[in-house]
């Protein structure tokens, strides 16, 4: 039984990897659908439709050619070509067909349906189906009225929200309405539903608002910001999505941002020295009072003869510095601190804010005995004070 068993499979092996041979060796044409205008096609109306032939074989195709059969709901319109001699077609090579028109049924049902070409090489002939989305003229869905929170979107802008108006423009209901958005590199969706929402049937003359939340990056460019969308729908008449393409668009706006270039510092412990900081405009606008501010820092021991400094205008890639006066108190020691500091400068009427960190090194200083030289100085010339006055009177006694 195991021998039997054995050849079997060893038979079935050896048929599927023959088949598997002359597969490879053999001409594969499939036919892939290009665009329809218009894209979907619309029932009752005309339609062009454009198609590849491609040969995913490993051997030439030789002698093609491809015909449209009529087949519900297209045909071909009166007076068109309907088979073309393309020749022979090499392995991995496609050739795009000359444009079909053709006419689309009345009552083609709302969905994908089937477009039939007859393909044709030597004495082999078999028929090829692509599929095509048909929309009732009934139903016309459109993007309105769009709006976003806050007014004014700008690189950087957190839990930024767009929402838009779906309207049904045609005279029959939309089911199972669901919105979706692309969104640019730069944006990124919150959740994984924040790009897709579902908002139910759309009756005739019906409005319903779709709401999408992002963040956009701060190294996002300024600029016109174009949003794909697609809608799809049922018909209640099959369960065939349907996916209508649009897009909107909106303007994203430029703004300052700082960044912390570089930090110098001959801080040492128990002195007073300076914290050179220099702040750079990274943004795509022109920051006019610019100011940075060290943040309260009283668990540190630091004091500074001004907490804020102006640095005036920057332009876009302009940098700017300023210098804090800074004091390391006595229980300062020589390591690495982190200073918090605050960056703010204005654009028009709006100001914009950025919070930073910044380290910086103190370095071991100078240790003494711990009193201040004017005392020394006293005590000593009361030492020598006191001397003089004993020997003075040691020196009048011995007369």
């Amino acid at each position: 039984m195991k021998t039997k068993a054995l050849a079997l499979i060893t038979a079935a092996a050896l048929l599927m990897g023959g088949a598997a041979a002359q597969t490879q060796d053999s001409p594969q044409l499939n036919a892939i659908l290009i665009n329809t205008d218009p894209a979907p096609v619309q029932s009752g109306e005309d339609a062009e439709i454009t198609f590849k032939i491609r040969n995913s074989g490993g051997a030439t195709a030789e002698d093609v050619e491809v015909g449209l059969v009529d087949s519900f709901p297209f045909q071909l319109k009166p007076d068109r070509k309907r088979t073309y001699s393309i020749g022979d077609i090499g392995p991995s090579d496609g050739i795009q067909l000359p444009t079909y028109e053709v006419l689309v049924a009345e009552n083609a049902p709302d969905g994908s349906n089937k477009l039939k070409l007859r393909i044709s090489r030597g004495d082999l002939s078999y028929t090829e189906t692509i599929p095509i989305q048909v929309q009732s003229q009934d139903i016309e869905l459109n993007l309105a009225n769009l709006q976003t929170v806050p007014t004014q979107l700008t690189p950087g802008t957190e839990n930024a929200k767009m929402v838009v108006e779906v309207v049904n423009n045609g005279e029959k209901t939309a089911e199972n309405v669901v919105v979706d958005v692309g969104l640019p590199e730069s944006f990124q969706k919150t959740s994984s539903f924040s790009t897709r929402q579902a908002i139910g049937n759309l009756g005739p003359g019906q409005v319903k608002k779709a709401e999408f939340t992002f963040d956009i990056q701060k190294t996002a460019e300024k600029g016109t910001v174009r949003i794909p969308t697609n809608i799809t729908y049922t018909t209640g008449e099959s369960n065939n999505r349907i996916t209508e393409s649009a897009n909107f668009r909106f303007h994203l706006a430029g703004k300052p941002q700082f960044k912390v270039v570089d930090v110098e510092s001959n801080l040492k412990t128990g002195g007073t020295g300076q914290l050179r900081i220099t702040v750079k405009n990274t943004g795509s606008e022109q920051a006019s009072s610019s100011r940075i501010r060290v943040l309260d820092s009283s668990d540190l021991p630091f004091s500074y003869d001004s907490a804020s400094h102006y640095i005036g205008t920057l332009e876009p890639d302009q940098n700017g510095t300023v210098v804090f006066d800074v004091t390391a108190g006595p229980d300062a020691v020589a390591k690495n601190y982190l200073l918090d500091f605050e960056i703010r400068g204005v654009k028009d009427t709006q100001t914009y804010v950025e919070s930073t960190t910044v380290k910086v090194d103190i370095a071991e200083g100078d240790r003494d005995s711990g009193l201040p030289l004017p005392i020394i100085a006293a005590a000593l010339l009361a030492a020598a004070g006191a001397y003089i006055f004993r020997e003075k009177i040691a020196e009048t006694l011995s007369r």
